[in-house]
């Protein structure tokens, strides 16, 4: 009796270690969805809900708010499944979770999965501020702009969401800006704009047109706000150049002043020179002209003279 008692124990001591294994939490699963968890409407979506091996089988429930509601239910042993919606309407879209069992006991949720239904309305524009070409260090604003009155704009790049923003009321419609200071290299890419309603948290408008955000090498190459002559930008570099030609054109002109001045002194010394030389006219040049004129004066008697003396010689021989 006491081998079939001990026996008895041993095996009853085995079967309660191993429910108790059976009772303990099991691995949380995971849930993705094969083409990211935008889905335009009509559109397919493929949730994949990853377990583990040996499972029996796998549910994928939505949140209502108030409960959790089965949309779909496999039976399988494999560590992931799949679970399909070929087309999305707009009730397809909220919050998606999964968890699977083994024999009689449940795994926790994994990870919430939003789910967004796009294209339910009309698509924002999506431009940057001052230019989508930005030298590294400057800032670049992304202003995301709807026709409709929505109140939160969403901001994706490369199919990646990078942020969120209120919005503002702006002409007719609204408006959001998104700052991103001190650009990088990293920043370069394409961006794309969601508007939507805070009400209806999973229904976005349809995308805006993708938007290049390129970021130069080097400051050089940045036809706004580049830092292009002597450290400064080209606002800053336009009003030194016109500083610099004005100062130029000023010291021209005061040397063709001084040369014109230069000019008119040595015209105007010229002209006394002229008015000092004696004329015939003027009073200090009257003795000259009585000694010039006895001179002559003088020659001619003389040789008036001469003949009389020769007929005084003649007479008295």
């Amino acid at each position: 009796m006491r081998p079939l008692l001990s026996v008895l124990l041993c095996l009853g001591l085995c079967l309660g270690h191993r429910m108790r294994a059976q009772a303990g939490p099991l691995p949380r699963p995971s849930l993705r969805a094969e083409n990211g968890s935008l889905g335009p409407l009509g559109s397919r979506v493929t949730f994949r809900c990853r377990g583990s091996p040996g499972a029996a089988g796998y549910v994928l429930e939505k949140d209502l708010g108030h409960e959790l509601k089965v949309i779909d239910s496999v039976q399988s042993e494999e560590a992931e499944v799949e679970f399909s919606i070929p087309r999305i309407i707009r009730d397809h879209a909220g919050t998606y979770s999964c968890r699977y069992r083994k024999a009689f006991f449940w795994s926790e949720h994994s990870d919430p999965l939003e789910l967004v239904a796009t294209d339910v309305y009309y698509p924002p524009s999506l431009s940057a501020w001052p230019n989508s070409t930005v030298a590294p260090g400057h800032n670049v604003t992304l202003q995301c702009h709807s026709q409709l009155f929505h109140d939160w704009f969403v901001l994706y790049k490369d199919r990646a969401q990078i942020t969120q923003a209120t919005a503002q009321p702006h002409g007719r419609g609204s408006q959001a800006s998104f700052l991103i200071p001190a650009v990088t290299s990293a920043h370069g890419g394409t961006y794309r704009c969601f508007s939507f309603q805070s009400r209806s948290p999973h229904e976005w408008s349809a995308p805006s047109d993708p938007l290049e955000l390129r970021v130069t090498e080097t400051n050089t190459e940045n036809p706004e706000g580049q830092n292009w002559l002597f450290g400064l930008s080209k606002k800053h570099a336009s009003i030194l150049l016109g500083v610099s030609a004005l100062l130029i054109l000023l010291f021209l002109l005061l040397l063709l002043l001084l040369c014109c001045r230069r000019h008119r002194a040595r015209i105007s010394n010229g002209s006394r020179e002229v008015k000092k030389t004696p004329k015939s006219s003027d009073p200090a040049a009257t003795p000259m002209e009585e000694r010039l004129y006895a001179a002559v004066e003088d020659g001619r008697q003389t040789e008036e003279a001469r003949p009389e003396d020769t007929a005084q010689n003649v007479a008295s021989s």
